[in-house]
Parts: C-alpha cells; structure tokens; sequence
C-alpha cells in the first residue's frame, strides 16, 4: 500500500457537554472546525492517526474558549491541574497524565508517555503509562527528546478562569458554615450552578480518528471541574473512562465528556466503544448507544444516589472491509458542541446538540452520521 493511502481519515472533535452560552456557539463551532481541519491537514503531510489527533486537541487546548489547556478551571487554591489521555487502537497502548500543571499541551505529554512504553528502558525497569502532579513536569524535563513545552503554570491561567475562581471563590467564603470542602465539586459543577451566559464552564475536550485502513486513536483533554481539590483527576486521565480505541475488522473509538466522577464510575469511554463493536451491519448502532447510555449511565447502580447523570461522548465506527463508518454522539446535558471532517471533504463541518432542559440528567440525545472513505 502507498502512503497516499494512509492520508484518507475521517476526523471528529468535541468541546465538551455541558450548558453551552448561546452568545458563544458560533465560537465554539469555528473552533470545532479549525481543530478537524488542522488534523486532516496533518494526515495529508504524511503524519500518522495518532498525530492527527493530538494535533487537533492541542487547537482546542491552546482556545481561552475551553476548559483544557489555557483557560482550564482553577482549583480550589487558584492552580491549573490538567488530565490528559490517548488511546492507540493499533497496539492498544495507552498514555495518561493526571493533576499536572506547567505543561502548555496536555495532550502531547499524554502522547510523550504513550509512546515511551515502546523504547526499552535499563535495568528491566517498566516505563509508565500513567503520569501525575509533579512527576508530570519532572518527566517532561527528563526527556528533552520530546521537546515538551513546559510553562509558568500562572500562564496557563485565562481571564475568564480568573472571574469564574474568583466568583465560586467569594461564595464559599460567605457560606464557610454552610458548606463542606468536600462537597464543593459536586455542589457548584456537577449541579450545574451558574454564573451567567458567558460564564457556564465546559467538561473535557477531545478527539478521534480512523484511516482507511482502520487505525483508530483517540484523545481527551481536561482542566477539571471548577474549584476541584488539588490532586483529584478526572475521566481524563483515567484508562477506559475517558478515551477509548481498538482497531479490528470493526474499529471503534470513543472520547467522552462530562461529569468526571460520573464517567469514571461507569468507565464510559470503553463502555460506549464496546456497545457498537459488532459485525452485524443491520444493527441500529443509535439505538445501541442509547440503550447503554440509558442502562449503563443514566440507570447505572454506581450512580443510584446522584440526582443528574451529566454526560456524553463522541463514538466512531469503523468497518474496514466496506470502507464505511459512523460517527455518533450522545449526551445528558442541555448541550454539546462538535465538529467532523473526512479528508475526502473540502471543509469542516459542525454541529450544535440540544437537550430539553427538563430531561438533562435524566434522559439522553443520539445522533450521528455516515461517512465512507
């Protein structure tokens, strides 16, 4: 097979599930597009499935617009803490960092780490997959081979993160007798509290992609929940929880968003990606994600006692003997925003997923779309 044959790929992005700003939409749209169209392009000069990914995250990464990268929620002491996560479905390697700060593109130490566990390190020692909170940055500088950009963690800090800190910050303050520390993440996130429009923070981030060939990958990026105790990591980084791919005759590959504590009780990325792995081609893949989303998620035992179930995932599958696939996406919460592009395709597009307010959390929307390559 040529390399040109390895340029056709199908790409799509999330920026997260959540209660999307109706004066931000367009935004995030063009954002969604300018992140497919920079993967393609990195396909189409000769890059690998794992780049086009990693590339089109770092886009959103690098956006004030979104929770991941710059812009990331701060912590309860005012910090950036990042999860980050990549899924290679051809070897099933996996590469994660959690409660990291200092580095400007979360996902690419993620992709560093993954890739290290291929190179044979001395005297039998076993190279990691899963990085956290000082060892992050400690790794990046130990390995200068990577180029890993490392950054004042203030830098990563946004004006807009500032506001939202300061905000939640000054009403934990007046109700120190009212609230418990512990209990600020679910409180002010995951019950969706508001500041106001241009305000309302988003989940994770993330990306897919499948070749020709069925290589698929898979990233996911985040800054957390807002005011999160330092240390805690979310689905993000966690293996099966935030990311998911597996190449085979069918080739699946998942990346989720929403409430991490959620999505790491039902270990949704794997969960959704192994809902639709199947080769029966008169199957309703729509109709399999939402029965999982329903029976897994929403009804899910380990979720018995939370009120809302918040959130979603953006699922590919890929049938490489017909050179077809299917992009579906699925959430619980009042929006969520995501962009595709096949390299076949002259632009990117984007799409604005809605959910009736009175079913968030309790209900869920799929939709999806075909593509052939």
């Amino acid at each position: 097979m040529s390399n040109d044959d390895y340029n056709n790929g199908f790409i799509a992005v999330h920026v997260g599930a959540g209660n999307h700003a109706e004066s931000q939409k367009k935004n995030y749209q063009k954002l969604c597009k300018e992140a497919c169209i920079n993967g393609i392009k990195i396909i189409k000069n000769g890059k690998t499935y794992i780049d086009a990914v990693v590339e089109a995250t770092k886009i959103l990464e690098n956006s004030p617009l979104t929770n991941a990268g710059y812009g990331s929620n701060l912590t309860l002491k005012g910090g950036v803490e990042c999860d980050a996560s990549i899924m290679d479905g051809n070897n099933l390697n996996f590469g994660a960092i959690g409660a990291v700060g200092s580095i400007k593109n979360p996902i690419y130490l993620a992709k560093c780490i993954c890739e290290s566990q291929n190179k044979r390190i001395s005297h039998g020692r076993i190279a990691p997959n899963f990085i956290v909170g000082n060892g992050g940055r400690e790794w990046a500088k130990e390995h200068p081979e990577y180029n890993i950009d490392i950054v004042d963690n203030n830098d990563l800090i946004s004006p807009k993160a500032n506001k939202i800190w300061n905000h939640y910050k000054r009403k934990i303050e007046n109700n120190k007798n009212n609230d418990n520390e512990d209990d600020v993440d679910d409180k002010i996130v995951c019950k969706k509290q508001k500041i106001n429009d241009d305000n309302k923070r988003l989940d994770t981030v993330g990306a897919i992609f499948v070749d020709k060939y069925g290589n698929v990958s898979s990233a996911c990026s985040s800054g957390g929940i807002i005011l999160k105790s330092t240390g805690r990591v979310g689905q993000a980084g966690v293996w099966g929880c935030g990311v998911w791919a597996e190449n085979g005759d069918v080739s699946v590959a998942s990346s989720t968003t929403g409430c991490g504590e959620h999505l790491i009780k039902t270990t949704l990325a794997k969960t959704l990606a192994e809902s639709i792995k199947t080769n029966n081609n008169t199957d309703d893949y729509v109709k399999n994600i939402n029965d999982t989303m329903m029976n897994d998620f929403i009804k899910s035992k380990y979720l018995i006692d939370v009120e809302q179930k918040l959130g979603g995932g953006i699922v590919l599958r890929y049938d490489k003997a017909n050179n077809f696939g299917e992009l579906l996406w699925t959430h619980s919460t009042n929006s969520m925003i995501l962009g595709y592009m096949n390299s076949n395709d002259d632009k990117a597009n984007s799409f604005v997923s809605i959910m009736n307010s009175q079913n968030v959390g309790k209900k869920v929307v799929v939709e999806g779309v075909g593509f052939k390559l």
